[in-house]
């Protein structure tokens, strides 16, 4: 009886426990996540300004001047052409009057461009020295308005000038010193005696002389300033000694042009009797190149037939420009600019209006070898 009570213990036991009916594994525990990692941000500095824009150079600011004067006079344009100068620039036009302020030279534009129509200027010859510009031009155009009390009849003219310039430092015109020369225009209009000159071609791009500063050029300066000297001195064998022996001269008192020494001779000598007390001061000067330029005033007593003017015994005081063109020291070509109409206006051969100006803010200025 014992036995099988064991048995069925151990059997009950057995079948509780045996291998075809294992235990339940443990419930699976998921692992807790890692900790969040920080990120501690670190302030970073800003970025760096773009550097500066580089200033432009004084030959950048003219270039662009000189383009934007140009597009504005073919353009018939007086605002965009009076821009280019600074708030208070002067400009001084031989012969005739004196501007003052940025809106007196748009007016006098517009009033320009209703005396000539159809207007083209271009640049010739361009010196460059420093914050100053001498810079020849050509215009061409029809006189359709008033000029000096001439009334236009669309008479084709055309003409040679010269502008001296000088810069700020904003690449503003602060003053120019213009010569254009209306007493060619008053031949080709018909209001003159002297023959018409000839309209020259307006130049598609100008020709750059820039200064290289050195010995040559100041050697040109004083080689044009020892003729000016010798005009005066009214020594023809030192004037005469300065000039090379093709030398042309070209635009000199009432248009004419001299050609070789014989001619230059006949000029000095028409020229010392007209002005028997002649003085010339010099206002500005500079070599540039092979070049000098010269700006001065010629002053003195007419007491001689000067060209087809007859002698009026009257005191004259006329501004002009010379520019000599050098080699070996000696002039080989040389150009004057001047507005002729001041010169026939003082010996009484022409009568033209010509405005007061107002009071001048300061005198002009003065330069001598481009410093």
């Amino acid at each position: 009886m014992r036995k099988r009570v064991l048995l069925g213990v151990a059997c009950s036991w057995f079948l509780a426990c045996g291998p075809d009916k294992p235990p339940a594994p443990p419930p699976m525990v998921e692992d807790p996540p890692p900790p969040a990692v920080v990120v501690e941000k670190v302030p970073q500095d800003p970025p760096p300004p773009p550097p500066p824009r580089a200033k432009p150079t004084m030959a950048e600011l003219q270039q662009a001047a000189m383009a934007q004067a140009l597009a504005a006079l073919n353009g018939h344009d007086a605002k965009k052409f009076s821009e280019v100068y600074a708030e208070n620039a002067t400009v001084s036009v031989a012969g005739l009057n004196e501007l003052w302020g940025r809106d007196a030279v748009e007016q006098n534009m517009k009033e320009w461009f209703e005396t000539f129509s159809n207007i083209k200027l271009g640049f010739r010859r361009v010196w460059v020295r420093g914050s100053n510009l001498i810079i020849e031009w050509v215009i061409n155009g029809k006189h359709t308005g008033e000029l000096i009390g001439v009334k236009g009849q669309d008479n084709p003219i055309g003409h040679y000038g010269l502008s001296i310039v000088w810069f700020d430092e904003e690449g503003k015109v602060k003053r120019e010193n213009r010569y254009g020369e209306l007493g060619t225009v008053l031949t080709q209009v018909g209001a003159a005696k002297a023959k018409p000159r000839e309209i020259p071609p307006v130049p598609e791009k100008p020709e750059m002389i820039v200064s290289k500063g050195g010995p040559e050029e100041q050697k040109a300066l004083e080689s044009a300033q020892a003729l000016h000297g010798a005009l005066q001195r009214k020594s023809e064998a030192a004037f005469l000694g300065a000039l090379a022996d093709d030398i042309q001269y070209e635009g000199v008192l009432f248009l004419e042009t001299v050609k070789g020494k014989a001619e230059a001779k006949k000029f000095f000598g028409g020229v010392t009797r007209a002005f028997p007390d002649l003085k010339l001061t010099n206002a500005n000067s500079w070599g540039i190149g092979s070049y000098a330029i010269v700006e001065y005033s010629m002053s003195g007593t007419h007491k001689a037939a000067l060209g087809a003017l007859p002698a009026s015994k009257k005191k004259i005081d006329v501004h002009l420009v010379d520019v000599y063109e050098m080699k070996d020291g000696k002039a080989v070509r040389a150009w004057t600019y001047q507005n002729s109409v001041e010169l026939m206006t003082q010996v009484g051969a022409f009568e033209a209006p010509v405005a007061a100006p107002p009071k001048a803010p300061g005198d002009a200025p003065k330069t001598t070898g481009g410093k």
